[in-house]
């Protein structure tokens, strides 16, 4: 029986009838995979300086892979929007049960910037419950346009001493918006 995943390096010659799938596209990753294996074939992963690239899965499938997500492509779009949809919605209203007071701008500017699908911001992490998110995308907002962060860093500051600089305005405008663990919130 073949090994289900081999790590190969870019260089490595390319098994006949295999094809590279680079790595970005979830669906036809996840696809390309399960179909290789349940056809008991290896999937090659491919890796260059310690770091993923991409797999090699049979031509064949490849392809299956690539058509099948062109066919799907608008309901997974749908699909998408409506998750997206009730995250807003779901992190407007955490929001608005820890921040009571957080003036319209600001709400929405935190919700456009803070929850932004694919920004790697801390608002679309899977890693923490939404109830800590909103709080660390409030202080971010906050820190970023409220305060004199950022210009204190381009003065040189460390991230450290800046934020300890800070500080107080941080955790008094936190109060304002209706935040009652200003203090506690304030320091990520």
């Amino acid at each position: 029986m073949a090994p289900r995943e081999v790590t190969v390096s870019p260089k490595t010659a390319m098994p006949k009838d295999y094809a590279f799938l680079k790595k970005g596209i979830q669906y036809k990753t996840l696809h390309s995979r399960r179909l290789t294996h349940e056809a008991g074939k290896t999937v090659y992963v491919v890796e260059s300086n310690k770091k993923i690239i991409g797999i090699r899965v049979p031509k064949d499938i490849l392809s299956r892979v690539h058509a099948q997500a062109n066919e799907t492509l608008a309901a997974r779009k749908l699909a998408t929007a409506k998750r997206d949809t009730a995250t807003i919605r779901q992190a407007a209203a955490e929001l608005d049960s820890q921040f009571s007071k957080i003036p319209e701008h600001d709400r929405e500017l935190v919700l456009k910037h803070g929850f932004k699908k694919h920004s790697g911001r801390v608002g679309r992490t899977r890693m923490i419950p939404l109830s800590r998110k909103v709080p660390y995308a409030v202080i971010a907002h906050v820190r970023h346009r409220h305060t004199n962060y950022d210009r204190l860093l381009d003065s040189g500051m460390s991230r450290d001493a800046a934020r300890k600089k800070i500080q107080k305005k941080l955790q008094d405008t936190l109060r304002q918006w209706g935040n009652k663990q200003g203090r506690r919130s304030s320091s990520k």
